[in-house]
């Protein structure tokens, strides 16, 4: 497998996590498990002309090869080919908004043909991603393409950014919606609005999905050393089987039976 990842350049740091690119070549076709964490995926299959994807609800989804993965609180299979090369965008939690152009919560566990957002301009963005012989310049295209595609301004609400940086953090206070309105002085009504529009999840449920990615990443740091009760603790759950019931609303396994591929984020997991 080759896999490349790319940071954007400054001007899109404060949407965009990075670029990634992925190689390889299956001797045998095995599907993986994604898992939930509050951001949203722009894809482009280089090889396949439609992308198998199926549901936490077992529906099989048959997307154009430019697609975008909307935010979600639940898993999904990806049905991997024997040949796989793909290229994307990560956007950072509320990040997607100004380049998709309506509200991410009609995005909500959804996933769309890019062509019905951005028309014709996304598959001649794959037609010129075929063209060029280095996966540095495809990123460069990427870079390029975005800022052009952007809805001008180019920003977060502030409400939306506060929240972002606070939600999902162990202190109970700051974790708090109740809190985080008193601190950017708008309605309640008039924040789940913004937050909802922005990141396309009500911010009770963003703020569970980031303390899930916490689980995954001590998880992943711990490895073969796994306190389960402490990491519950660690990550702000009430007792382990508040932990063990999130878990499994997010994943679909018990937390024992959780397992990544390797070279893979940790959000890729072994069917």
């Amino acid at each position: 497998m080759i896999m490349h990842t790319c940071k954007p350049p400054r001007l899109l740091s404060a949407f965009v996590d990075y670029f990634w690119y992925m190689e390889s070549q299956n001797t045998a076709c095995q599907n993986e498990l994604s898992l939930p964490d509050g951001s949203v995926d722009l894809i482009i299959d280089l090889t396949a002309d439609k992308v198998l994807m199926a549901t936490a609800s077992n529906e099989t989804l048959r997307l154009n090869n430019v697609f975008v993965c909307g935010p979600h609180s639940r898993h999904f299979v990806i049905c991997n080919s024997l040949e796989t090369r793909v290229i994307g965008i990560h956007f950072k939690p509320g990040g997607a908004y100004p380049f998709l152009g309506y509200p991410l919560d009609q995005l909500h566990n959804v996933m769309e043909s890019m062509d019905a957002i951005w028309g014709h301009l996304a598959g001649k963005l794959r037609e010129e991603l075929l063209e060029l012989p280095t996966v540095e310049q495809m990123f460069h295209v990427l870079t390029d393409r975005l800022l052009q595609l952007a809805v001008k301004p180019l920003d977060i609400h502030p409400a939306v950014q506060y929240a972002i940086e606070h939600l999902g953090k162990k202190n109970a206070q700051t974790d708090h919606v109740r809190y985080i309105v008193g601190q950017i002085g708008i309605s309640h009504r008039r924040f789940i609005e913004l937050f909802q529009r922005e990141t396309g999840y009500t911010p009770k449920r963003y703020s569970r999905i980031r303390r899930f990615q916490g689980v995954l990443r001590k998880m992943n740091e711990r490895q073969n050393i796994i306190d389960w009760s402490d990491i519950a603790f660690d990550c702000g759950y009430y007792d382990q089987s508040h932990f063990i019931k999130d878990f499994r609303a997010f994943s679909g396994l018990n937390p024992t039976d959780y397992e990544t591929i390797p070279g893979r984020h940790y959000n890729h997991v072994h069917l």
